[in-house]
């Protein structure tokens, strides 16, 4: 009799995948089970797996959730630079100024269109100008193309006549970045002394 119930238990385990989730799974174990003790001991068992499964179930979803906010920001971020891509070729600019240029990620776009004869790119920051340095592959650009863009290091608070007679500035995602004190000198920076003739900002929000 113990042979035959320890049989009939480990008989039940193959409905793994199927009992542990059917409405009837109960009264499909007591038909199967005449010992208590194994219907507990079974259920237990089914109770067990179906609590992995949702978990599994629920690590999946989690998972999948993370990647999509991690790429949504990723795309709206390179949408907003073809929008300001496109919004500078609409206006034929030539020379174009990208104030806070970070890792160069719109200056390469800028690099790749001919329509934009000179191209400069400024930020406060040393390491975001050497990995924009790296991504533009300036060590290695031919002469023509190295003679168009150049990467300035500078703060967007102080006036610095380098900035001044350029078609267009283009300051994507910077303001936010900026202390409010200081927002009335950036400002006077751009629009008071740079003075482009377009300005494209875009924010985050």
């Amino acid at each position: 009799m113990i042979v035959r119930n320890w049989l009939q238990l480990r008989e039940l385990c193959f409905g793994a995948g199927w009992l542990a989730t059917h409405p009837a799974r109960e009264k499909i174990t007591q038909r199967y089970l005449k010992k208590r003790h194994l219907i507990h001991s079974a259920l237990a068992r089914l109770v067990q797996e179906e609590t992995v499964e949702e978990a599994d179930e629920q690590a999946t979803d989690s998972n999948a959730a993370s990647e999509q906010q991690l790429e949504t920001p990723l795309s709206l971020h390179a949408q907003r630079l073809g929008a300001v891509l496109a919004v500078l070729k609409q206006h034929n600019v030539q020379r174009v100024l990208d104030l806070g240029c970070g890792e160069g990620r719109l200056l390469s776009k800028l690099l790749d269109d001919e329509q934009f004869e000179q191209i400069v790119g400024v930020d406060v920051s040393h390491r975001s100008l050497e990995i924009a340095a790296r991504r533009l592959r300036l060590d290695t650009l031919p002469e023509r193309q190295r003679a168009r863009i150049q990467l300035l290091h500078g703060a967007l608070t102080y006036r610095d006549k380098r900035l001044e007679g350029f078609a267009a500035a283009a300051i994507v995602e910077v303001i936010e970045h900026l202390d409010p004190p200081r927002l009335a000198a950036f400002e006077r920076v751009v629009f008071e002394f740079a003075r482009p003739r377009l300005v494209v900002i875009t924010t985050p929000n």
